[in-house]
């Protein structure tokens, strides 16, 4: 798994930080992004590699973004 945190910031004002989570793949595909919503009361998940655009977490429960992330991930062949 890798992940890679980016700001966008749109210009001009008001200035909005936005902050994005992103967990790749080990083959480099994009499993999954995860962006704080608009009054920061939850995240907004995406799991493209699942066919999910928008999935909405309470904040108070960032453990099950880590288990949507976890559940998205391709299974490893043995």
């Amino acid at each position: 798994m890798g992940l890679r945190l980016r700001s966008h910031r749109p210009l001009p004002f008001p200035r909005e930080d936005r902050f994005e989570l992103i967990a790749h793949s080990l083959d480099g595909w994009e499993v999954a992004s995860v962006t704080v919503g608009d009054r920061s009361g939850y995240f907004v998940v995406s799991l493209p590699s699942v066919g999910v655009t928008t999935q909405l977490v309470n904040a108070d429960q960032p453990y099950a973004v880590v288990d949507l992330i976890l559940a998205a991930f391709p299974k490893e062949t043995a």
